[in-house]
Parts: C-alpha cells; sequence; structure tokens
C-alpha cells in the first residue's frame, strides 16, 4: 500500500510517498516535524493505481520523495508509472530504498526505480567510526529515520524556496533569491 502525502506552501508541492512498515513510520514522523507545518498545508491519501486519490497540479512541476521498506513485496510498476509521468512535466524524484530482504524480486524492483528516478538511495548496514557494523537492528531503524528526515528537511526546503534569478539594478548582476 502506498501512502501519498502533500504539502503545500509558497505555491509549490513537495510530495511524500511511503510503502512498507518502516517506511510508513518515518513518513508519519517527517509529518509531525515541525520544519514541514510552517505555513504549509499538508494533504494525505492513498495512491491507487498509478495515480493520487487527489489530483496532483498539472500545471506544474513536482518535487518527490519516495520512502520504500519490503523492496520485493512492493508494486513498484504502478509508482514507476506516475514518477516518469511527472519526470516528462519537469518534475524532480528521488526514491531512498530501506532493502530488508535481498532476491530477484527486491534486484528486479532496484533496477526498475534506477530507470525511473532521478536518484535512488539504496539504505543499508549503517557504520559508525570504526567501521563496524551496527548490530543491533533497533539502532540501524534510527539511524536511518534520522537520515530520511534530514533529506526531507533539505528536499522541502529547496522545494519551498524560490532559486530564480533576479536582476540587480543597481549593479548589473544577477542575484539569486532565496
Amino acid at each position: 500500500m502506498l501512502h501519498f502525502s502533500k504539502i503545500s506552501t509558497k505555491g509549490k508541492d513537495f510530495n511524500l510517498i511511503a510503502s512498507g512498515a518502516l517506511a510508513f513510520k518515518i513518513h508519519n514522523k517527517i509529518l509531525k516535524d515541525e520544519a514541514f507545518h510552517k505555513g504549509a498545508k499538508i494533504s494525505r491519501n492513498m495512491l491507487l493505481g498509478s495515480a493520487p486519490a487527489k489530483a496532483l497540479n498539472a500545471d506544474r512541476r513536482n518535487v518527490f520523495y519516495v520512502i520504500l521498506s519490503d523492496v520485493d513485496r512492493t508494486n513498484v510498476e504502478d509508482l514507476c508509472k506516475l514518477i516518469a509521468q511527472e519526470r516528462k512535466k519537469g518534475s524532480y524524484a528521488v526514491c531512498q530504498v530501506i532493502p530488508l530482504y535481498y532476491n530477484e524480486p527486491s534486484f528486479k524492483a532496484l533496477k526498475t526505480l534506477r530507470q525511473n528516478f532521478d536518484e535512488v538511495i539504496e539504505l543499508n548496514k549503517f557504520n559508525l567510526g570504526s567501521s563496524k557494523a551496527l548490530i543491533s537492528s533497533e539502532q540501524q531503524r534510527c539511524l536511518i529515520t534520522d537520515y530520511s528526515l534530514s533529506m526531507a528537511r533539505i528536499m522541502y526546503h529547496v522545494c519551498a524556496k524560490d532559486f530564480t534569478p533576479i536582476a540587480s539594478e543597481l549593479k548589473g548582476e544577477l542575484v539569486y533569491a532565496g
């Protein structure tokens, strides 16, 4: 099941999609973060087939941040169709994959994701300091959640800012608003 949320601010949309138990927990934590509530409207719905239950803004580019866990159980084809259509309009899409299993269906899903997203970030075993993998799966989940939240904040703030060049009349230089 794909959980779809749209955070709208300053006339721009940041779309958050999650699938899988761990991804859904991260999705909820991101939506509860204060950084996403300042002057923003959050709408939540489900992704039905290859389209959100509520239509996206067809007239503008969108930013998508997708978090997937349990990749081999996810029907990524519908998601990839949606993202491919959005990318044709100039939208930007990043997919974060938290692989729980390494098997042929998950490898095929990863290949499909890489073909349809601008960036695919695969998170698996985290290392700290002495390069020893963390033993506790709970510690890894905490790190993955913190990483995901930080990534969502960065993408949201970049999406919400206006980086259009404006001409400065005084100096004749280009100044970037933001």
